[in-house]
């Protein structure tokens, strides 16, 4: 049986983070701003002229 190779936790923590950023690095401009435009609450929607 083998036995598995555990990481130490901050070398796992700044892989996955390493990871992340450059995952999230390949991501559209678009995208940032509907992932921007999905965590603020209504009263950030613009109203009138503004929301076409």
């Amino acid at each position: 049986m083998k036995q598995i190779k555990h990481e130490p936790k901050p070398l796992m923590t700044a892989r996955l983070q390493a990871e992340a950023r450059q995952a999230l690095a390949k991501r559209s401009n678009q995208s940032r701003f509907l992932d921007i435009a999905a965590s603020k609450d209504r009263s950030w929607e613009p109203v009138g002229r503004l929301a076409g």
